[in-house]
């Protein structure tokens, strides 16, 4: 009796092994479309292409709202893709690059007025800075400090992550000679490691101690990048990176490389809630 006893559990654990097998399998491989937005600078009133009005904005929010579209942070996403977390079915990633303190002070109470949250890319040279460390130059819009943030941060509303330490530069500034984390002409893999490498250490040991999330993304400046670029930082933790590719993104769950490079919707101004939804609808 005993003996069937013990055979019996252990088929009864066979088959719920089994079982739970199978719905890892069954999990791994599903998909969900991300959609990404790309904003940068606030404004009262927008005068170029990368300012968005704040009347604009709160538009654009609240047709996302009515429309059933849920704001998730990057470690909802990341926990989708590993560990077969749920997303909701509307999902949307509201990103900010650059840092720029209108981010806190005109778009994060409208975000939290809705229940909304975002994540903004700093570049870290700037962060907290009056003017350009290279020309000495004001800088234009100001840029907020990790202090700044802070209370943000708490309230779940914004989550800080890099926009590079110093590579947020082109060519024609005359500084590097470098366009974003392109390598220069001429420059050998072990050179241009080395400065991949140095960038983020400065990003990290700058950012470290100061901002309370923990630091797992990249947005390549101009939307730049490169194998060796995306692979360095995947080395270092970096989990997810964005580019400025327009277009939706799919999820693949078990597979983290549907993380890396993912597109972005560029928001301007002149983009009413209605036409910003539709093109996240038919993304779907």
């Amino acid at each position: 009796m005993q003996l069937k006893r013990k055979q019996w559990l252990a088929v009864a654990l066979a088959v719920l092994l089994l079982l739970l097998g199978l719905d890892i399998l069954h999990q791994r491989g599903q998909t969900h479309v991300l959609s990404v937005l790309m904003y940068h600078h606030f404004d009262q009133e927008s005068h170029e292409d990368t300012v968005v009005s704040v009347k604009a904005f709160r538009e654009q929010m609240e047709a996302l709202k009515a429309a059933g579209f849920t704001a998730v942070t990057l470690a909802q996403v990341r926990a989708y893709v590993e560990d077969g977390q749920p997303l909701p079915d509307r999902s949307v990633l509201i990103t900010m690059d650059d840092g720029y303190t209108s981010n806190l002070t005109m778009a994060a109470p409208i975000l939290e007025d809705l229940g909304l949250c975002a994540t903004v890319f700093v570049i870290g040279i700037n962060e907290g800075e009056s003017t350009y460390v290279h020309s000495g130059k004001p800088l234009t819009p100001p840029r907020f400090s990790y202090e700044e943030a802070a209370a943000w941060v708490k309230k779940g509303v914004l989550d800080l992550q890099s926009h590079t330490y110093d590579l947020h530069q082109l060519a024609s500034y005359g500084y590097s000679g470098r366009d974003g984390v392109f390598p220069l002409e001429g420059e050998s893999d072990e050179a241009y490691q080395a400065v991949l490498r140095e960038d983020f250490a400065k990003f990290r040991q700058r950012r470290e101690g100061r901002a309370a999330t923990e630091l797992i993304a990249l947005a390549y400046p101009f939307g730049y990048w490169t194998e060796e670029a995306d692979r360095l930082l995947e080395q270092e933790g970096i989990a997810l990176t964005f580019t400025t590719r327009p277009g939706s993104n799919r999820l693949v769950r078990g597979d983290t490389s549907s993380l890396r490079l993912l597109n972005r919707y560029n928001v301007t101004d002149n983009m009413s809630g209605r036409d910003l939804v539709h093109t996240l609808e038919k993304a779907q």
